[in-house]
């Protein structure tokens, strides 16, 4: 008999903190909406397993660890079946540093044991429970966002309405993924909503969940204010809402409230799957997990020069500064290799692959489209950070801003390939267990 439990926790932070996301400082001024840790357990009394997802542009690793200790110590749940994620928001707290601002350590600690407490009041209200999974289909919020351009070259966020642009240079993913969780009597639980485009939308200096936030909202209106809705992040690491070709540019101006039209075209797909899912009582339950080497990218001795005519030139504060101060600390920091955390969680028909980085579209498609499961979300951020981007091998050649180096994004060019090998072969073990039980 599957039992779950779902809860969610408010880690908004204090006003005057550092908000990351651009290179940029910025300090929070105020609060458009909460930012909260969001926790569902699912067991079926052989094994469980627990999902936070947080409002927030990372998890850092330290607080990853802080949190799978905590609901180890007070469920039970073993750490590695914890499965922790970001939902990427551009305007949450202070948990990521660069060359030119530091991360909230004191907010980090206290996140953590919030996130954690999460997983604790979910795992403390699990009751008889139902599972369904599904998907539909959203083409019209999600836009690739590097392009050729009528020159040849390649450019990432072109500007709306530019004349000189020729073409996407890749794909979407239209998929929503939607996990429905009712009680025993079919009282709603929570929802997961899995959908790939960068959170990236509200701009600004106040707190704001952007559109799962507004996905939240409107679905606790539909279902009631019980309702657990955790947004888990697909691969959107060239994949934003700015529709360069046919959008209007005074749509996207910043602070924008573009996120709250998302949010409703995402919740309202989500309810109209929602109603056709079947659920189930019986569920199986199992994780796999998996750690991949990877080494960094260097900078070449003309990038180097490059950056130092940068820091001579240009004022404090400028954005290409800022980038130069980053690509100057990652030849200080220099080769070296690190463990990329891969995470698979299956539940019933459905999986939930964990990446710890920013994912070009493609490897999710890829992922998908190989996957044994009839629905498998791909959640990045999860579980820590590697790095930023993983891009595809010929992103790396044309260029744009996704591949620049910085201290925070150098991770080899075979990454991608390594993630989709490695999560295809986690996905294979979970199916032939499952098969055999």
């Amino acid at each position: 008999m599957l039992k779950c439990g779902a809860s969610e926790v408010d880690i908004t932070p204090s006003l005057g903190s550092n908000i990351p996301g651009y290179f940029t400082v910025r300090e929070s001024t105020g609060v458009i909406d909460r930012l909260y840790a969001k926790a569902l357990v699912a067991e079926n009394g052989e094994s469980a397993v627990a999902f936070v997802v947080l409002d927030a542009i990372l998890v850092p690793n330290d607080a990853v660890g802080a949190i799978r200790e905590r609901v180890a110590r007070f469920t039970g749940i073993p750490g590695e079946r914890v499965m922790i994620s970001a939902t990427h928001t551009h305007t949450g707290p202070s948990v990521a540093s660069m060359t030119y601002y530091n991360r909230d350590d004191r907010y980090i600690a206290w996140m953590a044991e919030k996130a954690a407490d999460a997983v604790i009041l979910a795992y403390r209200s699990r009751k008889e429970a139902r599972i369904g999974f599904g998907s539909g289909h959203e083409a019209d919020i999600a836009f690739h966002r590097r392009y050729f351009m009528k020159d040849g070259t390649l450019r990432t966020n072109p500007g709306v309405g530019n004349p000189d642009i020729d073409r996407p240079a890749g794909p979407i993913d239209p998929q929503v993924g939607v996990i429905r969780i009712d009680d025993a009597e079919g009282r709603p639980l929570a929802v997961v909503t899995n959908y790939a485009v960068h959170t990236d939308v509200v701009g600004g200096t106040e707190y704001c969940a952007d559109f799962p936030g507004e996905i939240s909202s409107v679905l606790k209106k539909a279902l009631g204010e019980q309702v657990v809705s955790l947004f888990m992040m697909g691969a959107s690491g060239n994949i934003n809402h700015l529709d360069a070709i046919g959008g209007r540019k005074e749509d996207y101006v910043k602070p924008s409230k573009h996120y709250i039209k998302m949010g409703r075209i995402l919740a309202g797909e989500v309810l109209k799957v929602r109603e056709k899912i079947r659920t189930s009582a019986e569920a199986a339950i199992d994780e796999r997990k998996a750690f991949v080497t990877l080494t960094y990218r260097q900078p070449t001795a003309e990038q180097i020069a490059e950056a130092r005519e940068a820091l001579e030139k240009l004022p404090e504060g400028h954005v290409e500064r800022n980038f130069a101060k980053e690509l100057l600390e990652a030849a200080r920091l220099g080769e070296g290799s690190v463990q990329a955390e891969i995470q698979a969680i299956a539940v019933g028909e459905a999986a939930v692959v964990g990446l710890p980085a920013e994912i070009f579209v493609e490897f999710g498609l890829e992922i998908k489209a190989h996957s044994p499961y009839s629905l498998t979300l791909i959640n990045e951020l999860c579980n820590g950070i590697v790095g930023t981007y993983v891009c595809t091998k010929e992103a790396y050649r044309l260029g744009g801003y996704e591949p620049r180096i910085t201290s925070a994004n150098r991770l080899e060019e075979e990454t991608g390939d390594k993630f989709v090998a490695c999560a295809l072969q986690l996905l294979g073990e979970l199916s032939a267990a499952r098969k055999k039980g």
